[in-house]
């Protein structure tokens, strides 16, 4: 994984080339991180219906155009919440309109399957990470159970569930 500082909620590339000037010209000395640029997507937007997000949302189409720096670690995060399942042709979709320039994807979801991720994964032939947000829902679904939770990130590892790294958000587990 690549270290980073992340901002999200880009929505051109104007943002993020000042964005960059400011982040390389307060770097430190030795500094090894690169800036995080998060787009924000969700099933709605991708399948072309309006959203009450629609200022956080850039159209799908330009999602390639924000991602066009070689300086950024850029990584589309794909939301979720209404539905009962992601397809993996949801996550295909998703993952093309990040064009060449994706590095990852953050799923910002309940529990998808494991399964339907690793497909839309390997379906779009490219190598990025995947990283699976865990929120409060996520954690109610657990129990509240700290292990249990691990437990079910299990079914998440392996070969046939793509790479996928998790991060907790802190109040999930307060």
């Amino acid at each position: 994984m690549n270290p980073y500082i992340g901002i999200t909620d880009f929505t051109d590339f104007e943002q993020v080339e000042k964005m960059l000037k400011i982040f390389t010209a307060l770097q430190p000395q030795g500094f090894t991180r690169k800036l995080h640029v998060g787009v924000m997507m969700s099933l709605k937007t991708l399948r072309g219906y309006r959203s009450k997000w629609q200022s956080i949302f850039p159209p799908k189409e330009s999602i390639a155009d924000i991602f066009s720096s070689d300086e950024t670690y850029n990584c589309l995060h794909y939301a979720d919440y209404a539905s009962d399942r992601t397809e993996a042709k949801d996550i295909y979709n998703a993952i093309h309109y990040g064009e060449i320039g994706i590095h990852a994807l953050q799923l910002d979801m309940t529990w998808p399957d494991p399964g339907q991720v690793a497909s839309g994964v390997h379906a779009s032939r490219r190598q990025i990470e995947v990283i699976l947000q865990i929120g409060k829902s996520a954690f109610e679904e657990a129990g509240n159970n700290p292990q249990t939770m691990v437990e079910r990130l299990g079914d998440y590892e392996g070969e046939s569930t793509a790479f996928c790294l998790i991060r907790a958000w802190e109040e999930a587990l307060a």
